[in-house]
């Protein structure tokens, strides 16, 4: 079941759609509030595990420009679970931005020979090669959005540098969390689709 859903988009759009909205009300209802109970310095301004950016990240390295949906809708979901907004200038220009920075990296990492996603071989994707793009990633996208916290007042810019490391760290753990959890999923369906078939 999970390999037909793969290899076709009108299901796999969806399907990653419900991921993200089901790993944002894990991090809303288990992780955050594990967090502030631990009192971690680290957590303030980000979680050390976002493990929608793992969500992202999947439905980029498995749709490439058929993710927008995922982000778009997702994130507007999220901003109102968590703001009480949908559709505010910021939260569009922040979804955009997203959708760009992705593909871009892609690019720019292609463009200097290094197939990260495998689109050429398989084994190119691992885990380091997962961890790098996503921090360039997770680093784009976070220094836009310090600014806009440091324009908005919110932060310092005595703070700037630890807001953009925390994060890059919660990204970069939540994705190689997600990413993981896929892999040990693929490996099990593939070898029960050999057994059966």
């Amino acid at each position: 079941m999970l390999l037909s859903i793969i290899d076709d988009k009108c299901k796999l759009i969806p399907a990653l759609l419900i991921l993200y909205i089901l790993m944002w009300e894990l991090s809303v209802s288990v992780i955050f509030p594990l967090e502030t109970k631990l009192g971690w310095e680290i957590s303030q301004h980000a979680s050390i595990v976002f493990l929608p950016a793992g969500v992202i990240f999947l439905s980029f390295y498995l749709l490439r420009w058929w993710f927008v949906p995922v982000v778009l809708i997702g994130r507007t979901y999220a901003s109102f679970d968590n703001f009480g907004d949908v559709f505010t200038a910021s939260i569009l220009i922040e979804n955009i931005f997203i959708c760009l920075v992705y593909p871009l990296w892609l690019h720019l990492l292609n463009s200097a020979n290094w197939d990260v996603f495998g689109d050429e071989d398989q084994s190119n994707l691992t885990l380091v090669g997962t961890i790098i793009f996503q921090i360039m990633v997770t680093f784009t996208i976070s220094f836009g959005s310090t600014i806009q916290q440091i324009l908005m007042s919110k932060i310092s810019w005595d703070q700037s540098t630890q807001y953009v490391i925390h994060f890059i760290i919660g990204d970069v753990i939540g994705t190689v969390v997600v990413i993981y959890l896929f892999y040990l999923l693929m490996r099990f369906t593939v070898a029960t689709h050999q057994r059966h078939g």
